[in-house]
């Protein structure tokens, strides 16, 4: 019964990937726009990364958190995110093996990728475990 329901899950993340690999070379604005304040609730992918444009009009201090529900345990969720310049050079870097990132970064006005990727040990699609938010603030 395991052996299907892997099956199942890997069939299931393929057809979730394709589209993803199909738009690897999408243009910025088709990005989701990260806005100050709290995101939307994001899933966990286990390995399939999840990005957002952010943009900057003036010098200023970006800070981006992840955060799970209060009172669901994130033990096991490996997660972390990676800043990137309009040059796709990486700019900062925060990760936790305890499902919370803190990234800080001085930045200059433009525009920014934020990748966000990792997995969840315990959980399934439905678990609130691999589930988040991003608290975001410049």
């Amino acid at each position: 019964m395991k052996l299907k329901a892997i099956i199942f899950g890997m069939a299931v993340a393929s057809m979730f990937s394709m589209p993803v690999l199909a738009n690897m070379g999408a243009s910025v604005q088709e990005m989701p726009v990260l806005e100050r304040g709290v995101s939307p609730t994001q899933i966990l992918a286990n390995g399939h990364p999840k990005r957002f444009q952010v943009n900057i009009d003036q010098p200023t201090t970006l800070r981006v958190s992840s955060e799970h529900f209060a009172g669901v345990s994130s033990q096991g969720n490996q997660i972390k995110a990676i800043l990137y310049d309009d040059t796709g050079n990486r700019v900062a870097e925060a990760s936790s093996p305890r499902g919370h990132f803190q990234l800080q970064r001085q930045l200059q006005p433009g525009n920014y990728e934020l990748e966000v990727s990792g997995w969840s040990l315990g959980g399934n699609a439905e678990a609130l475990s691999n589930r988040y938010e991003l608290h975001v603030a410049y």
